[in-house]
Protein backbone atom coordinates (compact mmCIF):
# COMPACT_ATOMS: atom_id res chain seq x y z
CA UNK A 1 0.00 0.00 0.00
CA UNK A 2 1.27 3.63 -0.98
CA UNK A 3 2.39 6.13 1.53
CA UNK A 4 1.26 8.66 -0.16
CA UNK A 5 -1.94 8.40 -2.79
CA UNK A 6 -1.63 8.05 -6.07
CA UNK A 7 -3.44 10.92 -7.44
CA UNK A 8 -7.12 10.30 -9.06
CA UNK A 9 -8.25 11.00 -12.45
CA UNK A 10 -9.89 13.69 -11.43
CA UNK A 11 -7.27 15.06 -9.40
CA UNK A 12 -5.11 15.69 -12.53
CA UNK A 13 -5.48 18.59 -14.93
CA UNK A 14 -5.40 17.95 -18.86
CA UNK A 15 -1.79 18.50 -19.15
CA UNK A 16 -1.17 15.45 -16.42
CA UNK A 17 -3.90 13.49 -18.01
CA UNK A 18 -2.42 13.43 -21.52
CA UNK A 19 1.16 12.71 -20.30
CA UNK A 20 0.03 10.20 -18.33
CA UNK A 21 -2.10 8.78 -21.65
CA UNK A 22 0.41 8.95 -23.54
CA UNK A 23 2.68 6.30 -21.32
CA UNK A 24 3.18 3.03 -20.47
CA UNK A 25 0.69 3.01 -17.46
CA UNK A 26 3.26 2.98 -14.68
CA UNK A 27 2.69 3.98 -11.51
CA UNK A 28 5.62 5.62 -10.97
CA UNK A 29 4.06 8.69 -13.10
CA UNK A 30 0.42 7.83 -11.54
CA UNK A 31 2.80 8.80 -8.14
CA UNK A 32 4.89 11.56 -10.21
CA UNK A 33 1.65 13.15 -11.85
CA UNK A 34 0.88 13.91 -7.82
CA UNK A 35 3.36 17.03 -7.88
CA UNK A 36 2.10 18.25 -11.31
CA UNK A 37 4.92 20.66 -11.98
CA UNK A 38 7.05 17.97 -11.62
CA UNK A 39 5.69 15.52 -14.05
CA UNK A 40 6.75 17.00 -17.51
CA UNK A 41 9.98 17.78 -16.23
CA UNK A 42 10.59 14.04 -14.48
CA UNK A 43 9.24 12.20 -17.55
CA UNK A 44 11.10 14.52 -20.21
CA UNK A 45 14.59 13.88 -18.17
CA UNK A 46 13.36 9.84 -18.14
CA UNK A 47 12.38 9.90 -21.86
CA UNK A 48 15.77 11.66 -22.56
CA UNK A 49 18.30 9.47 -20.66
CA UNK A 50 16.10 6.42 -22.37
CA UNK A 51 15.68 7.67 -26.11
CA UNK A 52 18.27 10.20 -26.80
CA UNK A 53 21.60 9.97 -25.61
CA UNK A 54 24.64 8.52 -26.81
CA UNK A 55 25.52 6.09 -24.02
CA UNK A 56 25.22 2.84 -25.10
CA UNK A 57 21.82 0.97 -24.26
CA UNK A 58 23.26 -1.98 -22.42
CA UNK A 59 25.51 0.04 -20.37
CA UNK A 60 22.85 2.55 -19.73
CA UNK A 61 20.49 -0.24 -18.19
CA UNK A 62 23.10 -2.04 -16.52
CA UNK A 63 24.17 0.71 -14.34
CA UNK A 64 20.33 1.38 -13.97
CA UNK A 65 19.71 -2.39 -12.34
CA UNK A 66 22.85 -1.52 -10.62
CA UNK A 67 21.62 1.48 -9.21
CA UNK A 68 18.43 -0.33 -8.35
CA UNK A 69 20.22 -3.35 -6.38
CA UNK A 70 21.91 -0.38 -4.53
CA UNK A 71 19.28 1.67 -3.38
CA UNK A 72 17.13 -1.34 -2.88
CA UNK A 73 14.62 0.02 -5.63
CA UNK A 74 12.49 -3.52 -6.28
CA UNK A 75 9.91 -1.42 -8.64
CA UNK A 76 13.58 -0.32 -10.66
CA UNK A 77 14.61 -3.86 -10.85
CA UNK A 78 11.37 -4.93 -11.92
CA UNK A 79 10.56 -2.69 -14.41
CA UNK A 80 14.31 -2.24 -15.85
CA UNK A 81 15.03 -5.85 -16.49
CA UNK A 82 12.17 -5.73 -18.58
CA UNK A 83 13.40 -2.95 -20.64
CA UNK A 84 16.94 -4.52 -20.46
CA UNK A 85 15.85 -7.34 -22.68
CA UNK A 86 13.74 -5.11 -24.66
CA UNK A 87 17.12 -3.48 -25.83
CA UNK A 88 18.66 -6.92 -26.28
CA UNK A 89 20.86 -7.16 -22.66
CA UNK A 90 21.42 -11.11 -21.99
CA UNK A 91 19.59 -12.83 -19.29
CA UNK A 92 23.30 -13.71 -17.59
CA UNK A 93 23.92 -9.82 -17.35
CA UNK A 94 20.73 -8.76 -16.06
CA UNK A 95 20.59 -11.47 -13.43
CA UNK A 96 24.59 -10.22 -12.80
CA UNK A 97 23.65 -7.11 -12.91
CA UNK A 98 20.60 -7.48 -10.75
CA UNK A 99 22.70 -9.91 -7.93
CA UNK A 100 25.70 -7.32 -7.83
CA UNK A 101 27.77 -9.76 -9.50
CA UNK A 102 30.11 -7.82 -10.80
CA UNK A 103 32.62 -11.16 -12.01
CA UNK A 104 29.69 -12.48 -14.02
CA UNK A 105 30.21 -9.03 -16.05
CA UNK A 106 32.08 -8.07 -19.26
CA UNK A 107 35.01 -5.60 -18.58
CA UNK A 108 32.78 -2.37 -19.76
CA UNK A 109 29.95 -3.42 -17.85
CA UNK A 110 31.93 -4.33 -14.59
CA UNK A 111 33.09 -0.66 -14.85
CA UNK A 112 30.08 0.61 -15.41
CA UNK A 113 28.95 -1.02 -12.44
CA UNK A 114 31.08 -0.35 -10.10
CA UNK A 115 30.71 3.82 -10.83
CA UNK A 116 27.11 3.04 -10.91
CA UNK A 117 26.93 1.80 -7.79
CA UNK A 118 29.30 4.02 -6.25
CA UNK A 119 27.08 7.05 -7.17
CA UNK A 120 24.05 5.28 -5.89
CA UNK A 121 25.96 4.18 -2.53
CA UNK A 122 28.78 7.24 -1.53
CA UNK A 123 26.80 10.00 -3.82
CA UNK A 124 30.41 10.53 -6.06
CA UNK A 125 32.31 7.86 -7.44
CA UNK A 126 35.63 8.51 -6.54
CA UNK A 127 38.79 10.48 -8.68
CA UNK A 128 40.25 7.07 -10.29
CA UNK A 129 36.95 5.43 -11.03
CA UNK A 130 35.31 8.49 -12.36
CA UNK A 131 38.88 8.94 -14.78
CA UNK A 132 38.65 5.42 -16.27
CA UNK A 133 35.00 5.93 -17.00
CA UNK A 134 35.89 8.78 -19.21
CA UNK A 135 38.57 6.89 -20.61
CA UNK A 136 35.74 4.12 -21.83
CA UNK A 137 33.06 6.44 -22.64
CA UNK A 138 34.24 9.93 -23.89
CA UNK A 139 32.72 13.17 -22.16
CA UNK A 140 29.44 13.53 -23.35
CA UNK A 141 28.50 9.09 -22.86
CA UNK A 142 30.46 9.60 -19.12
CA UNK A 143 28.20 12.61 -18.40
CA UNK A 144 25.36 11.31 -19.59
CA UNK A 145 26.29 8.00 -17.50
CA UNK A 146 26.78 10.28 -14.55
CA UNK A 147 22.92 12.03 -15.55
CA UNK A 148 21.53 8.58 -15.46
CA UNK A 149 22.88 7.24 -12.65
CA UNK A 150 21.52 10.31 -10.60
CA UNK A 151 18.14 10.23 -12.24
CA UNK A 152 17.32 6.61 -11.34
CA UNK A 153 18.43 7.01 -7.43
CA UNK A 154 16.10 10.26 -7.54
CA UNK A 155 13.25 7.91 -8.86
CA UNK A 156 14.43 5.66 -6.13
CA UNK A 157 13.50 7.63 -3.23
CA UNK A 158 10.54 8.43 -4.75
CA UNK A 159 9.32 5.10 -4.56
CA UNK A 160 10.74 4.14 -1.58
CA UNK A 161 9.34 7.28 0.58
CA UNK A 162 5.43 7.09 -1.68
CA UNK A 163 5.50 3.23 -1.29
CA UNK A 164 4.83 3.06 -5.04
CA UNK A 165 3.87 -0.22 -5.78
CA UNK A 166 5.13 -3.30 -8.36
CA UNK A 167 2.70 -3.36 -10.93
CA UNK A 168 0.66 -6.81 -11.05
CA UNK A 169 1.55 -7.20 -14.72
CA UNK A 170 4.56 -4.82 -15.62
CA UNK A 171 3.46 -2.38 -18.56
CA UNK A 172 6.89 -2.36 -19.80
CA UNK A 173 6.64 -6.43 -20.72
CA UNK A 174 6.50 -6.66 -24.94
CA UNK A 175 6.91 -2.79 -25.19
CA UNK A 176 8.65 -2.70 -28.78
CA UNK A 177 11.16 0.30 -28.22
CA UNK A 178 11.18 1.55 -31.25
CA UNK A 179 7.40 2.24 -30.84
CA UNK A 180 6.68 3.44 -27.32
CA UNK A 181 3.90 6.40 -27.56
CA UNK A 182 4.04 10.26 -28.02
CA UNK A 183 4.08 12.35 -25.65
CA UNK A 184 1.88 15.61 -26.53
CA UNK A 185 4.42 18.61 -25.75
CA UNK A 186 3.63 21.35 -23.75
CA UNK A 187 1.74 23.76 -26.36
CA UNK A 188 -0.44 21.09 -27.75
CA UNK A 189 1.46 21.38 -31.18
CA UNK A 190 4.26 19.04 -31.49
CA UNK A 191 4.54 15.62 -30.18
CA UNK A 192 7.70 13.68 -28.97
CA UNK A 193 8.88 10.04 -28.82
CA UNK A 194 7.63 8.81 -25.42
CA UNK A 195 9.06 5.99 -23.11
CA UNK A 196 9.03 4.18 -19.59
CA UNK A 197 10.77 6.30 -16.68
Amino acid sequence: MTRIPYPSDTDLDDDARAILAALPPLNVLRMFAGAPAALRPLTDLGQAILLHGELDPHLRQIAILTVARATGSEYERAQHEQVSRMVGVSDSAIAAASAGDLDALDSDSRLVARFAAAIARDVAADGALTAEVLELLGRRSATELVVCCAYYCAVARIIATCGVEVEDTLPTAGIDPDSWGLTPARDGTSETKGAPT
